[in-house]
C-alpha cells in the first residue's frame, strides 16, 4: 500500500482544502481536508510531528505569481529548519554562530 498513488483534483468550490485540530482523534492528531472533484470531501490525518513537517514544508508556498526569488529563498528556510530538526545541540550552536545570531 505504501507505493499505491491516488490522484485527486481539487473542487474550485471554497473552501477545498483546510487543516487543523481532529475533534474525533487523539488530542495530538491534526487532520488535512480537501474537497475533491470525485469523491467529494476527503480527509488525512498527521501526528503532531507530521503536521508540523507538513507545514514547515509548505510555509510560503505556492502562491499565485509568487516571486521566484522569494520562493527560493522560502526553500531555503525550509531546508534549514528541516535540517535544525535532526541537529544535536551542538549543532545547533553552530548554526547560530554562523548565521550571525545572537543566543
Amino acid at each position: 500500500m505504501a507505493n499505491k498513488r491516488t490522484r485527486f483534483v481539487a473542487s474550485s468550490e471554497r473552501p477545498s482544502v483546510t487543516y487543523g485540530p481532529t475533534v474525533d482523534a487523539p488530542e495530538d492528531a491534526y487532520v488535512l481536508a480537501v474537497t475533491t472533484k470525485s469523491e467529494g470531501r476527503i480527509e488525512v490525518k498527521f501526528d503532531t510531528a507530521a503536521m508540523y513537517d507538513l507545514w514547515t514544508e509548505v510555509k510560503g508556498t505556492p502562491w499565485p505569481e509568487r516571486d521566484l526569488e522569494t520562493g527560493q529563498k522560502d526553500r531555503l528556510v525550509r531546508q534549514v529548519l528541516h535540517a535544525a530538526n535532526g541537529a544535536d545541540e551542538e549543532m545547533l550552536r553552530e548554526a547560530l554562530d554562523v548565521l550571525g545570531a545572537e543566543r
